[in-house]
């Protein structure tokens, strides 16, 4: 074994190395060791001149490091490139194979997003406070085992990084006041906000670029009523360039709030998530239409009070005073800033895909529209109860064998358990599974109600007969039947009942290692992926078409307006979807600052708990087709996060240029 771990340091494979060594230390020794030595020998992303280093791409994605087939990353510990490895050393690659085969896999046709995929926070606020010598201390007065020797391993790895940063940076004549903020943080709690956004963008880059965290709670304490404006700027470029994730901010509003909103204009990421109080004040307001109005897509709007009742209601164990770091993670997943390890879109139910094949099979059995709708539920009850299933084995085999020593150094109570992240050490635990097309299944429902109970001018036969065939005039009496976005109380009805028994389903399963699974539906790109398998339904959709975008209407079957839209939204049983429930809505831009406030107030009162807003205009988005040269910083809202729309598929462009435009 001594000369395959020369042999793979020799090639630059130092992280898979450590995996392979020392195999009688427990899990986290190793992967600690792992990420260690990655840090210390990883090639580091060149200086770019700014006034925050790292930049640019992390070291786990930079193009210099692209001949290293294993390496550390946020979500599943680790990224591994089988064939890569092989070409350099077969045995290590079979060996590295069965170790990455310990933990089950997520095999379903339903998933839809992620499978095992964990977006998370680390604690910045805390980082930044004790800086990391007091987090040496706290490991130091740990009992002597393999837990403690492999944090301060891990620390060990951080500082020699950190050396090598400023090594590099004097190197480059780089910024003198940021060679010497390196030189204090984030090894010390910073003396001013400079200091503070230094020692952030470092340790986000430790972290691997996931979520940013809420920089208007964790800055404030350092924040001497600066314009850092620009310093944000470059901090989002940095998100932004290695297609990072998430800052929540509010509820408790302050300068930096307005300052983080200013800093996003024309940029995708961060994620911006506000938390909309009833009583948030007009110039938090103001800075949302300002940056909405760049076509940004930011900041998506959160409904506080819901979210915080609901997350007292169902998790007994939150601490109220928590709450206040509610943030949402990747996309949209519900978390609490730094103390929650939370499956994101861990895995997905296509409610599309079960009712594809269960109407095929079942229609021409049911009697009545109500035995129909009851036994679609009861199918895709079944198949939510199979998916957890599934996912719970891999979750059980993922706490075992494969653990997160960032993130277990960084969020709390991973330490004081002396527990690894992904065994159950952050204080709060629990999962998000996708749900997706569930708006394709109530359309559908409204149209067979309709045409094959009600006015009975097809039979269950002759209804899937001519639905194989395309046949013109049935679709063409599927178009004009009621459809969900209309606030057309049929609709509704079939809504709040097939969504309260999906989403309330989850209700009935926990998973480990000590929490429970909630709903999501925040289907970002992935719509057009999870509608491939599905045959043409009764809504209008073809054959593997794309299925609907989160839970607003199928794109521009919403005719009678916003309120109409989002009230029909609000028909579903919204705080069932704990992970967050995803409405999009475009507003042209000159209605925005008209528009989006009663909107929102109305959509929030109704139950409403998230919407975010496209407004670039159909032209636009028409002419960035023609013309994607001209367009190049061109957003617009997918599912849960904003994207560039000339990186977006052809079939997602059609999507988003079909939108109802308010």
């Amino acid at each position: 074994m001594s000369g395959m771990y020369e042999l793979l340091r020799n090639k630059n494979e130092f992280y898979a190395a450590e995996i392979l060594f020392n195999t009688e230390k427990e899990p986290i020794y190793r992967y600690s060791k792992a990420v260690a030595e990655y840090l210390k020998n990883a090639k580091l992303t060149p200086y770019d001149g700014g006034r925050l280093y790292p930049c640019g791409l992390n070291i786990n994605k930079n193009w210099e490091n692209r001949d290293v087939a294993m390496r550390p990353e946020f979500s599943y510990t680790y990224s591994f490139n089988y064939g890569q490895m092989k070409e350099k050393c077969p045995e290590a690659a079979e060996l590295l194979l069965a170790e990455h085969k310990k933990v089950a896999e997520i095999n379903t046709p339903h998933t839809v997003g992620g499978a095992g995929y964990t977006h998370s926070f680390i604690n910045y606020r805390r980082i930044l406070k004790d800086g990391l010598k007091t987090y040496r201390e706290r490991v130091m007065a740990l009992k002597d085992c393999d837990f403690k020797e492999a944090m301060l391993i891990l620390l060990d790895g951080i500082e020699a990084f950190r050396v090598r940063c400023i090594k590099h940076l004097e190197e480059m004549n780089g910024d003198k006041a940021l060679i010497e903020a390196l030189n204090y943080v984030p090894e010390n709690s910073p003396r001013n906000i400079y200091e503070a956004l230094v020692a952030w963008n470092f340790v986000y880059y430790i972290d691997g670029c996931d979520d940013i965290g809420g920089l208007d709670r964790g800055l404030l304490p350092y924040f001497k009523g600066e314009d850092i404006r620009p310093l944000l700027k470059e901090l989002y470029t940095h998100v932004d360039a290695n297609d990072g994730w998430s800052e929540p901010l509010g509820p408790d509003y302050n300068e930096l709030t307005v300052q983080c909103i200013d800093a996003i204009h024309n940029i995708r990421r961060p994620s911006i998530q506000l938390l909309v109080t009833k009583d948030m004040p007009e110039e938090v307001w103001q800075a949302s239409y300002r940056a909405i109005e760049t076509s940004c897509g930011q900041p998506a709007l959160y409904n506080w009070e819901i979210f915080k009742n609901e997350v007292l209601t169902r998790c007994p164990e939150v601490r109220e005073e928590d709450l206040k770091f509610m943030a949402f993670g990747g996309c949209t997943e519900t978390m609490i800033e730094g103390l929650s390890n939370v499956g994101s879109d861990d895995a997905g139910i296509n409610t599309a895909l079960v009712f594809d094949r269960f109407m095929r099979e079942n229609l021409t059995k049911c009697a009545s529209v109500e035995e129909f709708m009851t036994s679609y539920a009861k199918e895709a009850e079944k198949v939510v109860a199979e998916t957890c299933g599934i996912l719970e084995e891999h979750r059980k085999t993922r706490a075992k064998f494969r653990p997160q020593p960032v993130r277990t150094l960084f969020i709390d109570d991973c330490i004081d358990k002396m527990q690894d992240f992904n065994a159950g050490g952050a204080r709060y635990n629990w999962s998000v599974m996708n749900v997706a097309g569930l708006i394709n299944v109530i359309d559908s429902m409204s149209v067979i109600k309709n045409l094959v109970y009600e006015s009975k001018k097809y039979t269950a036969e002759e209804f899937l007969t001519k639905l194989e065939e395309g046949d013109s005039q049935l679709l063409l009496d599927c178009e004009k039947q009621p459809k969900h976005g209309n606030d057309i109380e049929s609709v509704n009805e079939i809504a709040s009942y097939l969504s309260d028994r999906i989403y309330g389903e989850f209700e009935n399963h926990s998973c480990t290692p000590a929490g429970r699974y909630f709903p999501v539906s925040n289907q970002f790109t992935t719509y057009v992926d999870a509608g491939r398998n599905v045959k043409s339904t009764p809504d209008g959709r073809r054959d593997g078409d794309p299925l609907c975008d989160s839970c607003g209407a199928v794109y521009g079957r919403d005719k009678l307006g916003p309120t109409a839209l989002l009230s029909s939204v609000a028909a579903l049983k919204l705080n069932k979807v704990l992970g967050t429930p995803v409405t999009n809505i475009r507003i042209s831009k000159n209605h925005v600052e008209s528009l989006l406030k009663p909107l929102t107030e109305g959509f929030f009162d109704m139950g409403g708990m998230q919407l975010q807003v496209t407004c670039a205009s159909r032209e636009e988005l028409l002419d960035a087709l023609e013309h994607p040269e001209k367009h190049q910083h061109l957003i617009v809202r997918v599912g849960g996060f904003a994207e560039y729309f000339n990186r977006l598929s052809p079939e997602l462009k059609a999507t988003v240029i079909e939108r109802t435009e308010y």
